[in-house]
């Protein structure tokens, strides 16, 4: 999970104005709320997943409160590809 953690951070970190120690302290925080992207560049986040880890997104995860946090995130992702 280490590597696609990296992955996201090193996503943010080229996507948007955030610094990777800013990211790095917000783990577990709102990435909305913390201001790294909006709802358009969450579209081209989503993408980029998708075709960076050969995983398709369901809509009902969409709604889980972790689908916006880089840890959870990850965490979707690694059980998506097992």
């Amino acid at each position: 999970m280490d590597n696609i953690k990296e992955w996201i951070i090193n996503w943010f970190v080229e996507n948007s104005n955030a610094d990777e120690a800013d990211i790095r302290q917000h783990l577990d925080e709102n990435f909305f709320e913390e201001g790294y992207i909006d709802s358009f560049e969450f579209i081209t986040f989503i993408g980029d997943i998708e075709d960076e880890f050969g995983v398709q997104f369901a809509n009902d995860q969409f709604e889980d409160i972790s689908f916006s946090t880089v840890n959870g995130m990850a965490e979707i992702i690694e059980d998506l590809m097992k």
